[in-house]
């Protein structure tokens, strides 16, 4: 349900011989509103590869994908049960780091929740993508990379993605037991707004956000705006020069085709005449393209989630 996170807690004393010890890279700068020393830290580590130390505001940020973190990769959707466990490992690992204690509770201020799934669409995958970078989602600008292999709709607060899961494993090399748990996957990825975090917790905190409640909340308000629209493909010249109607007939159709799929019945007819409706709906039987396909609406049977 859940992939990168990235975590704020305030107040936290960190020992500077700590910090030497770990070979924190440290930068300092002057505060113009205080003509302050200000000192930030920069840590690496093999588990939590982002962590940063604000000495001045004794703030601890971390950045961190909780699948890979708790499992390895973050093909595998973490379930609600195993957010605790997170948190767990977590606050271990930060003690083992640097001797600090962390409750749950201390966790405010999130600035970032990806919300994730993975659509089983085998086959169908390249066509998904491609009709997902069509189409136009409310308060977003789309864009695609790589080969039309990921489809991304963004603004600058919010990103909702989908790409190839099992592509993204081979270009990452990842092991090959992973690339084929990736298999035939369309991954969705939700950069919650701040505003979506801030609705649901005022105080943005970690332990409201990483729920199932959550998860929902937000995937809820993408997947009601995406409308999957049927495709026509297969078209040849050797088709259409094997077919008993005329190229303007033909032509005709597939523009009544793809009317169809955007407007309804009721609105169809306001753009026609009574007669000449009748006649494309009676043409459009007979005809018989390559491949009408229509792609599944992506949907999440909230019921059947293990959490």
């Amino acid at each position: 349900m859940f992939d990168t996170i990235k975590l704020k807690a305030k107040f936290i004393t960190i020992d500077p011989i700590i910090l030497q010890n770990l070979q924190a890279k440290s930068t300092t700068f002057l505060a113009p509103e205080t003509g302050q020393l200000r000192t930030t830290y920069t840590i690496k580590d093999a588990l939590l590869p982002s962590i940063t130390y604000y000495e001045y505001s004794q703030t601890l940020s971390i950045q961190v994908s909780i699948p890979k973190f708790l499992y390895g990769n973050n093909v595998i959707l973490i379930k609600e049960s195993d957010i605790h466990s997170f948190f767990q490992r977590l606050h271990e690992r930060l003690y083992e780091l640097f001797h600090i204690h962390i409750q749950t509770e201390d966790w405010k201020d999130t600035e970032r929740v990806d919300v994730c799934w993975n659509f089983p669409k085998n086959d169908n995958l390249s066509s998904y993508i491609k009709e997902l970078n069509s189409i136009r989602l409310p308060f977003t600008k789309p864009s695609s990379y790589g080969h039309s292999e990921t489809a991304v709709h963004s603004n600058k607060s919010k990103r909702i993605c989908f790409y190839n899961k099992q592509q993204e494993c081979i270009d990452h090399k990842e092991p090959q037991h992973i690339i084929e748990q990736a298999t035939g996957l369309l991954r969705m990825e939700i950069k919650s707004s701040y505003i979506e975090m801030k609705n649901y917790s005022s105080q943005r905190q970690a332990v409201d956000l990483l729920t199932k409640d959550f998860f929902e909340y937000i995937t809820k308000r993408v997947l009601s705006k995406i409308s999957l629209s049927s495709h026509i493909e297969g078209l040849t010249l050797e088709w259409l020069q094997s077919q008993p109607y005329s190229i303007s007939q033909i032509e005709s159709m597939l523009g009544f085709h793809s009317l169809q799929t955007y407007l309804n019945e009721s609105e169809l007819k306001q753009l026609y005449t009574s007669s000449t409706y009748g006649n494309k709906k009676k043409l459009a039987k007979q005809f018989q393209f390559p491949s009408d396909q229509s792609l599944e609406p992506l949907t999440i049977d909230y019921s059947n989630i293990s959490y």
